[in-house]
C-alpha cells in the first residue's frame, strides 16, 4: 500500500510548493486524520500532542481556502505570546507562495504598531485572546467577514480562565463558519464551545499519547522527601552531563523561587513564565538557544511556545496537573531522532501518580538511586581533567613551568592535590555532606563485582531484600571487579552482615567484611 503524501490532498498548488519547500512529504498522522475532513469544510476537535504538526494541519487549510483582499477570513487564539509568534512564522512559510497577509497580535507589545498592520489589510489574524479582544472593541478588528476560527491549545486557552473571552470573541463572527480545536486534553469549558458555538456534526479526531511517546526518551524517576527535592535537583544537576536542559514547575512561584535558589548556589539558570514581559521572554529564549543559559526553569503555559533544538534533559521538578502534560514535557527532549532523558522527582505520595503516567503512556519509567557524593566527585573531577587538558593543548603554560620548577619535589603532588580541590569546590554549588565523612555509616567490602555481572542496582536491591535494610540506609555504592564497597547504617551493619553472609548472589557465596573508609 502506497503512503499518502501531501500531493493526495486537495490543497492549492502554492500551498503544497510551500510544504515541499519546508522538507515535508508525508503528512503526520494527526495531518493526514483531519487535512481530508477540514476540506471538506468539517468542524472538527483534534486531540494531540505539541510536535504532532497540528500548525501545518489547520494552516494548509487556511491558506489553501482563503482568497487575499477579501477583509479578515480566518482568526487563530493561541493562549501565549510565543506561541502565537510561532505559528505566525509557520503559516509564513507554509503560505510563502501565496499572496496572503498574515498579521500577528499579542499583548506587551506596541498596539499601534498591529493597528498599523491591520490597517494596511490582513487576511488571517493570528493572537492572543486578550489583545484580539481588546482590538475588537475599538473596533480595529471586524470578524464579519470570517469563514474560519482556529483554538490552537485550546486547553491551556481554557486553562487561563479565557473561557468568557473566547464566548466574546465567537459572539462577533458569523454563524456559519468553520471552527477547529486543536488540544491536548478536553476540559469540560471545551465542551461547552462546541455545544454552542460548532455545527452539531462536529468530529473529534484524536492521536492517543501513548503513540507519539517518543521512543528515543529514556525515562528515569528519583524518590525524595519535599525537604530534600532541592539537594536531589543539585545532585542531579552535578552528577550527570547536560548540556542544554529544561526544568519543569506547576506555578509561577515555584519557578521564581526555584531559579532563586539556584541562581544563589551559582548554577547557569534563567526563568520563564507568563508574567514576563515580551522582550524578557524574547531574550531568555535567545540566550537559551544559543547555549549561554544551560538550564531554563519553566511553566507548562510558557513552555508551549518554546521551539528549541536538542534540548538533551528534560527534569520535572514538579509533576504536571494532568498525565498528557508530562508526554507534553517529555517530548521536549529526544527529537529529530537524538536521544534524550527525562527525570521526575517525585516525593512518597507522587509516586502513585507517575505508576499512573506509566501504564497511561504504556512506558517504563525507571528508578534510579538519587546520586552520591562520589558520583558528584568523579564527574566534577571529569569535566576538571577535561579543562586542565584543553589548556594544555592552548600551549601557553611556560611561564608557569618556573614557578613548578621551585616548588620542592615531595610538596609537588600535595600542591596538585589542593589546587585540585580548590577548583573542585569553585564548581558544586550545593553545600554537600560527604557521605564517606559521615561518623552513622561505616564501609563493607563485597566478594562480588562486575566479573559477576554485578551492576548497582542489583547490589542495592540484595541487600534491602536480604539484608532486611531500607534504601536511605545504604550510600556510596562502588562497584569494582572482584568486590563491591558500600556504605551502610553503622546501626544494622551488624545485622546485614549475618543476614546476608548465609546467601549467594550472582552464583557467588557472599563475604562481607568492615573496611577503612580510606
Amino acid at each position: 500500500m502506497n503512503k499518502i503524501t501531501f500531493n493526495d490532498f486537495a490543497l492549492t498548488k502554492e500551498v503544497k510548493k510551500g510544504i515541499e519547500n519546508m522538507g515535508y512529504i508525508q503528512p503526520s498522522k494527526i495531518q493526514e486524520k483531519t487535512i481530508p475532513l477540514l476540506l471538506e469544510g468539517q468542524d472538527i476537535i483534534a486531540q494531540a500532542q505539541t510536535g504532532t504538526g497540528k500548525t501545518l494541519a489547520f494552516g494548509s487549510i487556511l491558506l489553501s481556502k482563503i482568497k487575499h483582499n477579501q477583509g479578515i477570513q480566518a482568526c487563530v487564539l493561541s493562549p501565549t505570546r510565543e506561541l502565537a509568534l510561532q505559528i505566525h512564522d509557520e503559516l509564513k512559510k507554509i503560505g510563502k507562495y501565496t499572496s496572503l497577509s498574515i498579521t500577528c497580535v499579542y499583548g506587551g507589545s506596541e498596539i499601534e504598531k498591529q493597528i498599523k498592520q491591520i490597517k494596511r489589510g490582513t487576511d488571517i489574524v493570528v493572537g492572543t485572546p486578550g489583545r484580539v479582544l481588546d482590538l475588537l472593541h475599538r473596533r480595529i478588528l471586524k470578524f464579519d467577514d470570517v469563514k474560519f476560527m482556529v483554538l490552537d491549545e485550546a486547553d491551556e486557552i481554557l486553562n487561563m480562565g479565557f473561557i468568557e473571552d473566547i464566548e466574546d470573541i465567537f459572539k462577533t463572527t458569523p454563524q456559519n463558519k468553520q471552527t477547529m480545536l486543536f488540544s491536548a486534553t478536553i476540559p469540560s469549558d471545551m465542551k461547552k464551545i462546541a455545544s454552542f458555538y460548532m455545527q452539531h456534526d462536529y468530529r473529534h479526531v484524536q492521536v492517543k499519547a501513548k503513540s507519539i511517546t517518543a521512543s528515543t526518551v529514556s525515562q528515569y524517576y528519583f524518590e525524595t522527601t519535599i525537604k530534600e527535592k532541592l539537594e536531589v535537583l543539585c545532585r542531579i544537576l552535578d552528577s550527570h552531563q547536560m548540556n542544554r536542559t529544561l526544568i519543569f514547575c506547576r506555578t509561577k512561584k515555584s519557578v521564581d523561587e526555584l531559579t532563586a535558589m539556584l541562581q544563589q548556589k551559582h548554577y547557569n539558570v534563567e526563568a520563564i513564565h507568563g508574567d514576563f514581559s515580551q522582550n524578557q521572554r524574547f531574550n531568555t529564549l535567545k540566550r537559551f538557544k544559543g547555549g549561554q543559559t544551560q538550564y531554563l526553569i519553566a511553566t507548562d503555559v510558557a513552555a508551549r511556545g518554546i521551539d528549541v533544538e536538542n534540548i538533551t534533559h528534560v527534569i520535572n521538578y514538579e509533576l504536571p496537573s494532568e498525565d498528557e502534560i508530562y508526554v507534553h514535557r517529555i517530548g521536549r527532549t529526544g527529537r529529530a531522532n537524538h536521544k534524550g532523558i527525562a527525570y521526575s522527582i517525585v516525593t512518597k505520595r507522587e509516586k502513585e501518580d507517575l505508576k499512573r503516567i506509566e501504564r497511561k503512556t504504556n512506558s517504563h519509567i525507571e528508578r534510579l538511586e538519587i546520586p552520591s557524593y562520589q558520583d558528584i566527585f568523579d564527574m566534577k573531577m571529569k569535566e576538571l581533567l577535561f579543562d586542565i587538558q584543553e589548556e594544555i593543548f592552548k600551549g601557553q603554560l611556560k611561564s608557569f613551568h618556573d614557578v613548578v620548577e621551585d616548588i620542592p619535589h615531595y610538596m609537588r603532588n600535595d600542591m596538585l592535590a589542593a589546587l585540585l580541590s580548590m577548583n573542585l569546590h569553585k564548581r558544586i554549588g550545593f553545600d554537600y555532606k560527604d557521605e564517606n565523612r559521615n561518623e552513622d555509616f561505616c564501609r563493607l567490602m563485597i566478594n562480588c563485582g562486575t566479573i559477576d555481572g554485578l551492576k548497582r542496582n542489583d547490589m542495592i536491591d540484595f541487600l534491602v531484600n536480604m539484608g532486611k535494610m531500607k534504601r536511605s540506609d545504604i550510600k556510596n555504592v562502588e562497584v569494582k571487579r572482584k568486590s563491591t564497597l558500600v556504605d551502610v547504617n553503622i546501626n544494622v551493619s551488624q545485622q546485614l552482615i549475618k543476614n546476608c553472609g548465609q546467601y549467594k548472589l550472582k552464583k557467588r557465596k557472599i563475604e562481607i567484611r568492615v573496611v577503612d573508609k580510606k
